[in-house]
């Protein structure tokens, strides 16, 4: 589920030379923080009808989503300070991070969404519960009570979600996978041994876990991989040491590489 390498991002300005967009490499990323000029906005309407792409937007390049010719084909998006209340999404969206922002994520509901991500914002994940086809979440900076999961979901990672437990985790019956990074405020993670499906975790800056309980815990899951930060190289060390667990791949995301091609797709 992790990217296939580091895609190239192309910037769309008024004097961006349109051939160098026709001419852009399969899974190319467009970010547009203006709407840009007419024969721009044609050269990445004649890209979308050959290759896959993803989008970039903010500011006045939110406007590129009112051209149908460039939204029917977005599979992978970021956008940045939008209210989705105010526009449209693309309906083949499979990849999404939102940073900053706000609005209902209930418009998410009827595109076939894999991967977000939301950094930021005044979201509230719980319409999510329902998706049908949403596998991964990642969720940074926002409220702890923002935080809800679906029985569907695959992977979760929090940053910044001051969660004292991971008790919202439970109705995550399918969760393969829970990373949690800079939660200084988790005292207790008991409620993993409520997930049947969980083999691979991260906990990293979570300065309160007893080091002797957390290992004694952990012993009892059925995990394949760990990575953990959790007061020190010495702690650290002692925790691999005594569970000699696989190393994490990266946490998968929107920009990964694979979410760009569709289904018998090659790279050109």
């Amino acid at each position: 589920m992790s990217g296939a390498g580091p895609v190239r991002c192309v910037e769309l300005h008024d004097a961006t030379p349109p051939q160098s967009i026709r001419d852009a490499a399969e899974g190319t990323r467009f970010a547009a923080a203006c709407y840009p000029a007419a024969e721009v906005r044609a050269a990445l309407a004649d890209f979308a009808e050959r290759r896959s792409f993803a989008l970039q937007l903010s500011f006045g390049g939110l406007a590129l989503l009112r051209d149908e010719r460039i939204a029917a084909r977005v599979e992978s998006l970021a956008l940045g300070g939008a209210e989705l209340d105010s526009i449209a999404l693309p309906p083949r969206l499979r990849a999404l991070r939102l940073s900053g922002g706000g609005g209902s994520l209930d418009a998410l509901l009827s595109l076939p969404l894999e991967i977000l991500a939301i950094d930021r914002g005044a979201f509230d994940t719980a319409p999510l519960v329902a998706h049908p086809t949403l596998a991964v979440l990642s969720v940074a900076n926002l409220p702890a009570a923002a935080l809800a999961v679906g029985a569907r979901l695959r992977a979760i990672r929090t940053s910044g979600v001051p969660l004292r437990t991971l008790e919202s985790l439970r109705s995550g019956s399918a969760l393969e996978r829970v990373e949690c990074s800079r939660c200084d405020a988790l005292e207790s993670i008991d409620a993993l041994a409520a997930l049947p499906m969980l083999r691979e975790l991260a906990l990293e800056g979570c300065w309160r876990l007893d080091l002797q309980a957390t290992i004694a815990f952990l012993q009892q899951l059925p995990l394949q991989a760990l990575r953990i930060d959790i007061g020190g190289r010495r702690k650290n060390v002692e925790v691999d040491k005594r569970l000699q667990l696989a190393r994490l791949a990266p946490f998968p995301t929107p920009e990964a590489q694979r979410m760009l091609l569709t289904t018998g797709d090659e790279p050109a």
